[in-house]
């Protein structure tokens, strides 16, 4: 992370859509790096069952509605039809936590910028 805010020093990580980020997918930042570490993780538990990708998204339930009644509808039209899709297809599960687990929730541990946000990443 220390190497990320050295390269881009004002760039604001976690209030910025993911999609906005430098180099897209590509980018370095923590928030970038924990969807590819879910990503190749997914890939390995399911080449070991030879079933096909999916990755699980997990959300308490105050981030569960807001992505999915805020975050969705305001990606651009293409990430939203990819992103409806790949749900209905089931290529992306979303999982609702309980409260007692919102430290694996997505935007709880990344800050999202809205509800209950936050100003670092919590310690590991």
């Amino acid at each position: 992370m220390d190497d990320f805010e050295k390269e881009y020093p004002d760039f604001d990580w976690k209030n910025t859509p993911a999609y906005k980020h430098p180099g897209g997918r590509n980018c370095p930042c923590p928030k970038h790096e924990y969807i590819r570490e879910q990503i190749n993780f997914t890939k390995q538990v399911n080449e070991k069952g030879k079933e096909p990708s999916k990755v699980t998204l997990k959300f308490c339930p105050d981030h569960y509605r807001v992505y999915l009644d805020e975050v969705i509808p305001a990606m651009p039209l293409k990430y939203r039809i990819l992103t409806k899709i790949a749900l209905k297809l089931g290529a992306i599960q979303i999982e609702q936590l309980k409260y007692m687990e919102s430290e694996l929730c997505f935007y709880c541990k990344f800050g999202s910028g809205g509800h209950d946000k936050k100003t670092e990443l919590p310690p590991m």
